[in-house]
């Protein structure tokens, strides 16, 4: 997916003038080629991401369309303040382009997994916030806030995810994607746990039962009536994100099912609300958190089973 985003930039550098990269801390050769075809367009600035976001919000004004790219923790956490008061009361087009989404980088520690990355960039008015399921859509949503006037921030998978809606329609923005109609229950998920979620569609059809598969790329503006429509239909929707429990996907469906008065049986599938202790893979984390495709079945099930 990282490929993907990349690729897609690089493609933009080519044919849109206002187009700049500016990358923290990536690997040696990053659009090394592009640098050398757009001197003037592509900068390195090292491990200095309030710098970044500063120089991105002052090439903004200048007219340009930036796209920040480096590890998601460090653009969310450490650079929160500038993207707030750099970017985001301005309005200002600067894309972020964030590594490592979720746990990714869990071998690296509680400082490296962006696990509260969605609550806070909720938390600020007119954020665009995406998170694709695989390098097709990741290709898509680069290709749609390159002409959306506001600020975005996109989250990355781990890479070399494989494409699964390669024979589904393009998503038009803001739009939640169904890939399964289903009855009685309904999933609803965003990025790369779509693929778990998939897994889990294939068990539950072995038990004679039939979810909903809802995809979520744009958390943020969000399908409002999409949602309330599955809250409607649906007598039970599960969430399952990548994220803590506060903040993410489950708390904008509560949202606006609240604020609708829609009542709905809504549960959640999350990480724990803790930072990690236990060292392990991205996927060792899913496990053990319930968030692998064997584990969602078995939640769907036993909760089929006492309906």
């Amino acid at each position: 997916m990282r490929k993907a985003a990349l690729k897609t930039i690089e493609s933009l550098l080519d044919s849109n003038e206002k187009v700049v990269f500016i990358g923290s801390d990536l690997g040696q050769g990053t659009l090394a080629e592009a640098k050398v075809r757009h001197p003037n367009r592509v900068f390195m600035e090292g491990i200095s991401e309030q710098h970044l976001i500063g120089f991105a919000a002052g090439l903004a004004l200048d007219g340009f369309i930036p796209f920040v790219h480096t590890i998601g923790t460090f653009l969310t956490r450490r650079a929160l303040e500038q993207i707030i008061v750099d970017v985001a009361i301005q309005n200002l087009p600067v894309k972020l382009i964030a590594s490592g989404g979720g746990m990714v980088y869990a071998p690296l520690g509680p400082t490296h997994q962006s696990i509260d990355d969605f609550a806070l960039m909720r938390s600020i008015p007119n954020m665009v916030i995406a998170a694709p399921a695989d390098p097709l859509e990741m290709k898509n949503v680069i290709n749609q806030i390159l002409g959306i006037p506001l600020p975005a921030y996109v989250r990355l998978g781990k890479g070399g995810e494989q494409n699964i809606t390669s024979n589904l329609a393009q998503l038009a923005f803001g739009k939640i994607r169904e890939l399964n109609h289903g009855s009685k229950i309904a999933i609803l998920t965003t990025g790369v746990l779509l693929h778990e979620c998939l897994i889990a569609l294939e068990i539950l059809q072995s038990q004679n039962i039939n979810p909903g598969v809802f995809h979520i790329p744009y958390l943020s503006p969000i399908d409002e009536e999409s949602v309330l429509n599955i809250s409607s239909r649906f007598e039970m929707v599960v969430v399952v994100e990548e994220h803590l429990p506060n903040g993410g996907l489950f708390s904008a469906v509560l949202e606006i099912n609240a604020r609708n008065r829609v009542n709905s049986n809504t549960f959640q599938l999350s990480l724990p609300n803790s930072y990690a202790t236990n060292y392990g893979t991205q996927k060792e984390h899913w496990l053990k958190s319930g968030l692998d495709g064997a584990s969602i079945a078995n939640f769907l099930i036993s909760m089929n089973s006492t309906k």
